[in-house]
């Protein structure tokens, strides 16, 4: 396939986004880390006299305390890079798909598979919002149940997107078998 500026410039974003994402993991993970290294000395210092609130992935605020705050602030820190390196491998599936109908078919057969994770992820990502959300509702005694339904329905809509790829990789073989 010919190469077009619009598949080339989404290609690029779509790798300035991995790589932007993966170095919020590298700095999400290592204040994970830190929080929870230092635990004892944050609890310490900050909440004598401070008082602090948080917010859940579903939008809800709750109490942090000097006893729930490093299991909380861990559990929001380790959810946001897991939440992160799902993103960042789709991606990377977006870069590599748009990279790949420069030169092939956009119904290749790597390209159905692409497509698929990307729908996989796409059900995942709400998924893992879900269960941050229960863990942090046990840590703060605060459980708040929430679903995006419109991720898991972008995820669904690309899995149903991949197997049209996937038939017009069939028919594209049986045309060239014709040829």
């Amino acid at each position: 396939m010919k190469a077009s500026k619009l598949r080339n410039i989404t290609a690029v974003l779509a790798k300035v986004m991995e790589i932007i994402l993966w170095v919020a993991v590298v700095f999400v993970t290592i204040g994970a880390i830190a929080i929870f290294a230092l635990r004892d000395k944050v609890s310490e210092e900050y909440f004598e006299t401070n008082s602090f609130t948080a917010t859940n992935f579903n939008g809800l605020d709750f109490e942090l305390n000097a006893s729930n705050f490093a299991p909380a602030m861990v559990g929001i820190l380790v959810s946001a890079a897991i939440l992160a390196v799902l993103m960042a491998f789709m991606f990377r599936y977006v870069n590599q798909i748009f990279n790949k109908t420069n030169t092939s078919s956009p119904f290749a057969d790597a390209n159905v598979v692409l497509v698929k994770r990307i729908g996989y992820i796409a059900i995942a990502i709400p998924v893992v919002k879900l269960i941050a959300n229960i863990i942090l509702g046990f840590i703060a005694d605060n459980l708040s149940l929430g679903f995006e339904f419109s991720e898991v329905l972008f995820g669904l809509i690309v899995l149903c997107l991949s197997q049209y790829f996937a038939y017009g990789a069939t028919l594209e073989k049986d045309v060239d078998g014709l040829l």
